[in-house]
């Protein structure tokens, strides 16, 4: 169906994002006159086992055939974006326009200084995304029961929905087991200036990622801190920490919760510039000025 609406729009160019619309993308190729752009934000075969509605017999072979499907199509198709270059590398033998486009925020989109969440404890931590194993909300909550047993006034705001019911079931009955009821707050999706609502009243931005699973990945969510005024605790994500200068972030060993503990504590002892946080997005880090390449991009494509 996607394919037809789009083949009947007769556009000048065709721009996707999911490896599932590879056949379409081929389609458009061959049955129309527009140009084709492939745009990829992960390493989709390493991915391949989060994709719930795949059996699980199929995901080996999907992750095994499906990099190198990407990029035997990507030879047919007119471009590839790719989110960070790590994954541009991978296409350029296929494809001879690679262009990366980093994940950053939109500067439209990100509102003023807005009044902040009320708190009930002197140290606050904040997460933003998908909460789920890999995604740290588990190290997240030992983390935080860590900084209790050190006797820190500590509490954890995770903003996001959750991945699987299972997820959920599983942090409650720690938070119960360790009686961190009253210490956690989930909110659950908040739209951006509530969020930022969170950030504002918060100290830490946490961002303890599974560094194998996201090692190609930038999350937003640290520019999101940045833009707010908050340092980012951060497991070793090699495509995304190179953006945090050193003085913003305190990158941890992904399980090391003693060390992370360890971190926290100094974060809370140091002064961030925040007017220097937020500068750095609006001028380097946002999508208005990722956006310029995309546009040259399209100039290419449509002379």
């Amino acid at each position: 169906e996607a394919a037809r609406i789009a083949k009947r729009l007769d556009a000048s160019v065709y721009h996707f994002h999911d490896p599932e619309l590879i056949p379409v993308g081929l389609y458009l190729s061959e049955r129309t006159d527009g140009a084709v752009v492939y745009d990829v934000h992960e390493d989709y075969g390493h991915k391949a086992a989060g994709r719930e509605w795949l059996p699980s017999v199929l995901t080996p072979p999907i992750a095994y055939g499906l990099p190198r499907i990407e990029r035997l199509a990507a030879s047919r198709f007119d471009a590839v974006v790719s989110a960070t270059e790590r994954l541009g590398k991978r296409f350029m033998r296929s494809n001879k326009r690679v262009t990366t486009l980093h994940n950053f925020p939109r500067i439209t989109d990100l509102p003023p200084r807005v009044d902040s969440k009320d708190r009930t404890s002197d140290c606050v931590l904040c997460y933003v995304g998908g909460l789920s194993e890999l995604r740290g909300i588990y190290r997240s909550l030992e983390l935080l029961d860590t900084l209790r047993d050190r006797d820190l006034d500590v509490e954890l705001w995770a903003l996001g929905p959750w991945r699987t019911d299972a997820d959920e079931c599983r942090a409650n009955q720690f938070i119960r087991d360790r009686e961190l009821e009253a210490h956690v707050e989930f909110p659950g999706y908040l739209d951006y200036e509530e969020m930022f609502r969170y950030l504002y009243g918060a100290d830490i931005g946490l961002s303890l990622l599974d560094a194998a699973e996201f090692e190609t990945a930038i999350p937003t969510k640290q520019f999101e801190y940045l833009y707010a005024g908050l340092p980012t605790l951060t497991t070793a994500l090699d495509a995304a920490i190179r953006f945090l200068p050193d003085r913003f972030r305190h990158v941890v060993p992904q399980g090391d919760t003693e060390a992370a503990a360890d971190a926290v504590e100094i974060a809370l002892e140091r002064a961030y510039d925040t007017t220097e946080m937020q500068r750095l997005v609006e001028t380097e880090y946002s999508w208005e000025a990722e956006a310029e390449k995309l546009i040259e991009l399209y100039e290419e494509l449509c002379p």
